[in-house]
């Protein structure tokens, strides 16, 4: 990569497509008087389109370069941008210069358009000093990004009934510290659009969404009476063609729409799943039939070794010959090698070290050896030219408290019977796997234990019906690489089918279904269970295959 490409990465410059600047633009300014903020103006994408709009609305040139405020701290990019003003327009934009965001000064504006910095907090400047800026009055997580500051910021200066039309990672719609954000936009604005995309809007940004909302007045804290507008777009084609486009004509050329009304979204909703399925999410939503799957289990990520070369043992490994069975255990590493619907012991090609003894205890044996082996070994630290002298040095290893360090017997035993499997990373093919055997299960997995023995069958015949699999996609996020992830947290909201409602015969029916399904692999034999069961019709089971083929073709599109 260039030096010119890390700094941009440093700063979280991206760069944003024409027809999609113009078009939030075009949605912000709405008057020919309007002033406009672009607070990250790179090479001045928003600053000509709003220059433009500002022309046809009836400004003059040089009331129009005017009216145009904005800042940027690469240097190089504002004499970029200021040079092609001089050549396209005549004369700089006099109130367009390198600032720090966090640390400029403009006046209200009617208008706040553009790109903000990608940056994740650990890889941009001062990141403490940005933070106590808004500590006072919010609340973010740590791991919050840096967007989510800089449009803090950036709003401060948005005069109220001014427009805010800004696209962002949509990483706030899901994570933890998006709730904050959430209660951030719900109490300060009315919202009243969200566009999504299907593929990716930039090369190193798998997931984009349009923000545009209009900043309520300061002493206005009544509930809003708006609806906002989700829309999917397939791409940014959306936006092209003659004339202006409303909300309206989006809608109609949309992949998925919803309106929702304003005061119905919560901040601790995935707002995203409006976006991604929203016909079958307000079926569901709506629904007494569904709980989160935390009513009927407890997932844990699965067994995290920290040490993957010395604790999973291959099958051609020569170690395996040589250590007495005694302490090594099958373990289910990836979800790829187990799509079958049961993983049995002997369906594990790997095992994982396993060994409570200590040395004394173990003099003699070929374990004690491949652990000493491990100890006078010389150990390279990550992105470090720095070694370690012998694995149990390993700052990780020391960190986890091991006693002895090489035994995780305890760590693995907490996460037992795990009866269920669900993977971490959900690529095209997707199983929730019984572990009949309760094998250990590796960190790829989400081992999750049922509460009560009587839904075991009946949770694995939902999770693995068509529906079951589309809300879990709908509950992971769609990151770059085809793939959709899982957490903890995401899993335990998985609209999951109430089992404890459904009758003795019913629970039966699931029970049937899934016992015939690990004979055929067959899941239509799932659906017509779960779809009978909740009394669902042709037209609502077509919804809902059609929702997950657009889920997993969102996340092929966004691996690519």
């Amino acid at each position: 990569m260039s030096n010119v490409a890390s700094e941009q990465k440093q700063r979280g410059q991206t760069y944003t497509p024409e027809s999609v600047s113009s078009f939030l633009v075009e949605w912000a300014v709405r008057d020919s008087s309007d002033t406009v903020l672009e607070p990250s103006v790179g090479e001045g994408r928003f600053v000509f389109d709003a220059y433009d709009r500002l022309l046809d609305l009836g400004a003059s040139e040089d009331a129009a370069r005017g009216q145009i405020y904005g800042a940027d701290i690469d240097e190089e990019a504002v004499e970029t941008l200021q040079e092609s003003a001089r050549e396209q327009t005549g004369a700089e934009f006099p109130h367009v210069g390198v600032e720090n965001i966090f640390e400029a000064d403009f006046p209200e504006v009617d208008a706040l358009v553009g790109n903000p910095p990608y940056v994740i907090r650990h890889r941009f400047e001062n990141a403490e000093n940005v933070i106590e800026q808004f500590s006072n009055e919010y609340n973010f997580s740590d791991q919050s990004d840096l967007y989510v500051y800089f449009l803090l910021q950036a709003t401060e200066f948005l005069a109220p009934g001014g427009k805010m039309a800004m696209i962002v990672s949509n990483s706030w719609m899901k994570r933890k510290y998006g709730e904050e954000f959430k209660r951030f936009l719900l109490n300060e604005f009315y919202v009243h659009g969200l566009i999504g995309f299907q593929e990716r809007v930039f090369d190193d940004l798998a997931n984009a969404v349009c923000i545009l909302a209009e900043k309520r007045e300061n002493t206005i804290r009544m509930p809003a009476t708006n609806d906002v507008r989700f829309v999917q777009a397939d791409s940014t084609d959306i936006f092209d063609g003659s004339g202006s486009k409303s909300l309206d004509d989006l809608t109609d050329t949309a992949v998925q729409a919803a309106r929702v009304p304003q005061r119905a979204l919560g901040p601790e909703d995935y707002w995203d799943i409006w976006l991604r399925a929203p016909d079958v999410f307000e079926a569901i939503k709506g629904s007494e039939d569904f709980v989160p799957l935390s009513e009927f289990a407890t997932p844990m990520i699965g067994v995290q070794t920290l040490a993957k070369d010395f604790y999973i043992i291959e099958e051609n490994d020569a170690a395996r010959d040589d250590i007495e069975d005694e302490y090594l255990r099958p373990i289910a590493y990836s979800s790829r090698d187990h799509q079958s619907p049961v993983v049995r012991a002997e369906d594990c090609s790997y095992r994982v070290f396993w060994c409570p003894t200590s040395k004394e205890e173990l003099a003699g044996t070929a374990a004690l050896e491949y652990i000493e082996a491990a100890e006078n070994r010389t150990v390279e630290k990550r992105y470090s030219d720095e070694t370690y002298d012998g694995l149990h040095n390993k700052t990780r290893i020391r960190n986890a408290s091991r006693d002895p360090w090489y035994d995780l017997t305890d760590e693995a035993v907490s996460r037992l019977p795990s009866e269920i499997l669900l993977p971490r990373r959900v690529y095209q093919n997707y199983t929730a796997v019984w572990n009949a055997d309760a094998v250990v299960p590796n960190e790829n997995f989400l081992a999750t234990t049922v509460k009560d023995e009587r839904y075991l069958k009946p949770l694995l015949a939902y999770l693995n019906s068509h529906l079951g699999e589309l809300c879990l996609r709908l509950a992971g996020q769609v990151y770059g690489g085809g793939v959709c992830d899982l957490n903890v947290s995401s899993s335990k909201t998985i609209q999951t089918l109430d089992l404890a409602a459904r009758t003795d015969d019913e629970l039966e029916t699931l029970v049937d279904a899934f016992d015939e399904f690990v004979e055929s692999e067959d899941r239509s034999v799932l659906d017509e269970a779960v779809y009978s069961v909740l009394g669902f019709s042709d037209v609502e089971r077509e919804e809902i295959r059609e929702a997950l083929d657009l889920a997993i073709d969102e996340s092929l599109s966004k691996g690519s």
